[in-house]
């Protein structure tokens, strides 16, 4: 009786339980479309507050919603089983991911209240998770419960931020919170290489997480697309607008063609796990990046004022810059990109920055010639 009850709620899946070329499940599918919202809550609530706070609250509210989409990536990926257990855990994940986004604009605003209980309701809910897979896995308590620990010192300072009256401070501790959680992983590599040796799992990113980011990716770029077809439907009067929304869409198509030929069927491999958590690392600069092209490329269209376009011209570039960074480093690429196509990426990075000081939508113009050039180059395979 006792087994069947296990079978019909399930227990998390140890980490040397590995799943062979794993497909993403629907929960997983499921689970990403909160973001398609929260994405859009980021890129309007930037529009309204085109300041450097807004810009500096983007940055700390896009880390903190990606450090909950990470951790629930990893836990899938690692301890997820087809049960009923996984599923609702992540129906309850997604609803309290949703509420928490409700809070977006009083965190613009420059009230976190809500916002931190809401968040805190959420990270209790994966750290509940970990903790019960440490519990059915005790071996694995070599890096789960650091990862736990510092969590809960994280928690404490971000809940305690409530109580403090001065804003200032209470905005410095939400800070150090964020600045916890993102480094709880990287900090305990030492104990990840000692397990990860010891149980034999291999460093590496198996396909199914490398698509799930592809997939985020997919969100960001749908989000660029429905910025500028909305400002289509609100003013399409002349010829004019026509072409900037082309160019506009072009621009969104150069960075999709990059983007998916430079990580299709891409091999993360490392001797150590630091340089797998890099690779994330600098997978997260490169979304919020393109979180903030669909912001520019939408006020760009909609204005066609030089300081949007300069914008977008930059954060394209720290895109390109990141790309280079996620497939040219044999640290973690069993293929690294080539040095001829290393060259034209460094070469595609030195044409846009000459674009700044073309006017502005002749220079997208310019800049859309070069992504797609990149994007055709890359899609012929090599000799």
């Amino acid at each position: 009786m006792q087994n069947k009850s296990k079978s019909w709620w399930g227990a998390p899946r140890t980490i040397t339980n590995t799943i062979d070329n794993r497909k993403i499940s629907w929960l997983e599918l499921f689970s990403d479309l909160v973001y398609v919202v929260i994405i859009h809550s980021f890129v309007e609530n930037l529009a309204e507050h085109f300041t450097l706070y807004g810009f500096m609250t983007f940055w700390v509210l896009f880390l903190f919603f990606f450090n909950t989409w990470t951790n629930m990536v990893l836990y899938f990926d690692l301890h997820g089983k087809n049960n009923l257990r996984n599923v609702s855990f992540s129906l309850l994940q997604i609803i309290a991911v949703a509420v928490t986004a409700t809070f977006t604009p009083d965190v613009f605003a420059g009230h976190y209240t809500g916002f931190i209980l809401a968040y805190s309701f959420n990270q209790l809910i994966y750290m509940y998770l970990y903790l019960k897979t440490m519990i059915a896995d005790p071996l694995h308590a070599t890096t789960t419960r650091p990862f736990l620990r510092a969590y809960v010192i994280g928690e404490i300072l971000l809940i305690g931020s409530i109580l403090v009256p001065s804003l200032a401070i209470q905005q410095g501790l939400v800070i150090v919170s964020l600045v916890i959680f993102l480094g709880a992983v990287m900090a305990e590599n030492r104990n990840f290489d000692r397990e990860f040796k010891t149980r034999k799992i291999p460093f590496e990113l198996n396909s199914a997480v490398l698509e799930r980011y592809g997939l985020f990716t997919m969100i960001v770029l749908g989000e660029s697309l429905a910025g500028i077809i909305e400002h289509m439907t609100e003013d399409h009067t002349h010829l004019a607008d026509y072409t900037h929304f082309i160019i506009a869409m072009v621009t969104i198509i150069g960075t999709w063609m990059i983007y998916y030929t430079l990580m299709e069927e891409r091999k993360i491999t490392a001797h150590r796990y630091w340089p797998i958590s890099l690779f994330r690392g600098v997978h997260r600069f490169l979304i919020a990046c393109l979180t903030l092209q669909s912001f520019f490329i939408a006020q760009t269209v909609a204005s066609g004022e030089t300081v949007y376009y300069r914008g977008l011209i930059i954060v394209t570039v720290l895109i390109l810059g990141a790309l280079l960074a996620l497939t040219r480093p044999r640290l973690y690429n069993v293929t690294p990109l080539s040095g001829v196509k290393t060259r034209g990426l460094l070469l595609g990075i030195v044409g846009l920055l000459i674009t700044l000081f073309i006017p502005v939508f002749l220079g997208l113009f310019v800049a859309d010639l070069i992504l797609l050039m990149l994007g055709v180059w890359y899609w012929t395979p090599e000799n």
